[in-house]
């Protein structure tokens, strides 16, 4: 019977480990999905602002021009990295994804201003109703991405899993900006 409890220790200690892994795992895999939510939702609105900038012929080429920009700036800053979920976890300085997005938000706010007499008011109208919508998505994924980030930074920093989980490979991710 002695013998038994070095294996018992053992074995509740792989299982523990296995265990805390999973959590963690299961963590990370929530990040990443809300980060992804949030992605989508940027995405949206760089298409929108292209279109935009493609259907009005009419409008003043700087305004145009400055909105295109501002949403290729904030395409940049999602694919700044190979894969920008991942990256989030690695030690690399986060991008300032929400400047980015102010940014694009202005030049859309003066692009839709520049245009109001010039465009066809149904497309304009079209389009300041996918903004919109896109543009409402963006701040609940947001705060949902921050607070699954928070979540596994807390569970990153419990003992005993801080023991641990930085050689189970598991690292601090920036939150979203």
């Amino acid at each position: 019977m002695s013998q038994a409890w070095p294996w018992i220790a053992g074995a509740l200690a792989v299982f523990w480990i296995v265990g805390l892994h999973n959590r963690l795992m299961r963590l990370r895999a929530v990040v990443f999905e809300a980060s992804a939510v949030f992605e989508r939702a940027m995405q949206a609105l760089i298409s929108v602002a292209r279109d935009a900038v493609s259907s009005s012929a009419d409008a003043p080429s700087a305004i145009g021009a400055a909105l295109l920009q501002a949403a290729l700036a904030l395409e940049l800053g999602l694919k700044t990295q190979k894969n920008p979920r991942r990256a989030r976890l690695a030690s690399q300085a986060p991008v300032d994804l929400g400047a980015l997005w102010a940014h694009l938000q202005q030049a859309w706010l003066a692009y839709a201003v520049a245009v109001e007499g010039v465009c066809d008011p149904a497309t304009l109208q079209a389009l300041r109703a996918r903004w919109d919508a896109a543009d409402a998505q963006g701040p609940l994924a947001r705060v949902a991405a921050n607070q699954a980030i928070a979540d596994y930074q807390a569970a990153l920093t419990q003992a005993p899993a801080s023991w641990v989980a930085g050689t189970m490979g598991f690292r601090a991710v920036a939150p979203l900006g």
